[in-house]
């Protein structure tokens, strides 16, 4: 056996950049196209699928004319912190810009601004009115220079804790804001959000509505295709010491039947490897009968999924959470659930006039799909971890 053991290019846990992104061509071209119409895009990706990992592609690869920044959201605090973080992105598009760069020296020094430095900025002795003044560069920007995308990642995490944390006023706020700069048309400014949990849920929770984010482009990350996905196990597995014939990958692929995301397939692939390298033997061969042993220690292991139920749990409101839980217990149990008993239990939980609403939001967020009229889990893994997590059911 080779003494220097190669691994795969899977990644579980950090973005997936360099050597192992696997490009999606598709979903990149698809914004751009979007954006190039003056669009904002709202990213709707279930978790894992890699939506941090196109929206990195993005800042890395903007078209021409463009300038795109990136940053992560989660960690923000309040409303004045996420102006804050607006307002820093759009100072570094002025820095990497040389005709937007010229166009802010100009306009700073008709703000006497003071300070201007990574604690903060003061114009003469007052502490910086971020949302004030970026509404002010907004007002007076050129129609030179290239257009700002800002790229911000899990808008949904601040408007929900500042939510939770009884900060309600500054949700709205940022809602209201977004929805101001959406419909004046600032040729100079277009934004692409994205979250691990829809953001319709946030936002409903918080306003009661979705109609506040219904001027959003919806772009899916849509699942990898048989010859896609086939493709990106030949991509993951090229330089590893272990190698797939035709028969183990189209095992591989039926044993996890939905190619919505290549996180489903880095947690075989990574398991495989590390099954084949305790292995005493000259010869690897992995068979199916180590691919299904492979996937039911996946499936123990609930740290993988148990945070796609948690997350629900968190943004739900709890009557809300009771009802789809029941739901996907009955699928996970039952495999499949009819629109009649869907009614049937919407009727249960007092849930009759928006009960699709919720199947909706299941199915755009990854959980479920419409099959032949009944609904699904969309991958087998979450299948068994919502059985195995709730394993007696009475539905």
């Amino acid at each position: 056996m080779n003494t220097e053991w190669k691994s795969p290019k899977t990644i579980k846990g950090p973005v997936a950049t360099g050597k192992f992104y696997y490009p999606r061509t598709d979903i990149v071209n698809e914004i751009w196209d979007e954006l190039e119409k003056g669009n904002f895009i709202l990213l709707a990706a279930p978790r894992r699928v890699g939506k941090t990992s196109v929206l990195r592609d993005l800042e890395q690869n903007p078209r021409e004319n463009y300038s795109t920044k990136f940053r992560s959201v989660q960690a923000v605090q309040s409303g004045e912190e996420f102006y804050k973080t607006i307002y820093d992105l759009m100072i570094e598009c002025f820095k990497s810009s040389n005709i937007l760069g010229n166009w802010f020296k100009k306009y700073t020094k008709s703000r006497t601004i003071t300070e201007f430095h990574s604690k903060g900025v003061k114009i003469g002795k007052a502490d910086f009115p971020y949302q004030d003044e970026i509404n002010n560069i907004l007002e007076e920007l050129s129609d030179e220079g290239e257009t700002m995308v800002l790229l911000i990642d899990e808008l949904p995490e601040v408007l929900h804790r500042l939510h939770k944390n009884g900060k309600k006023d500054e949700a709205l706020s940022i809602l209201s804001q977004l929805r101001v700069w959406r419909q004046n048309d600032y040729k100079k400014l277009q934004f692409v959000f994205a979250g691990s949990i829809g953001i319709h849920y946030v936002v409903k929770s918080i306003t009661g509505r979705v109609s506040d984010i219904n001027d959003l482009t919806n772009i899916l990350c849509a699942p990898l295709n048989h010859k896609d996905a086939k493709d990106y196990i030949q991509w993951a597995t090229e330089d590893a010491t272990v190698q797939y014939d035709d028969d183990q990958k189209e095992y591989l692929l039926k044993k996890i039947q939905h190619y919505f995301t290549p996180y489903f397939l880095n947690l075989m692939l990574d398991e495989m490897d590390r099954i084949a390298k305790n292995q005493a033997s000259a010869e690897i061969i992995i068979t199916s009968l180590e691919m299904d042993a492979a996937f039911d220690k996946i499936v123990k292991s609930n740290d993988y999924f148990k945070d796609w139920k948690k997350r629900l749990e968190d943004y739900m409101p709890s009557e809300d959470f009771l009802f789809v839980n029941e739901i996907l217990t009955h699928i996970a149990h039952k495999d499949a659930i009819s629109i009649q008993l869907i009614y049937d239990k919407a009727n249960k939980h007092s849930k009759k006039t928006d009960y699709m609403d919720f199947i909706a939001d299941l199915e755009e967020d990854g959980y479920i799909t419409d099959v032949d009229g009944a609904y699904q889990f969309i991958s087998p893994f979450l299948k068994s971890f919502w059985k195995l997590n709730q394993p007696i059911y009475h539905g």
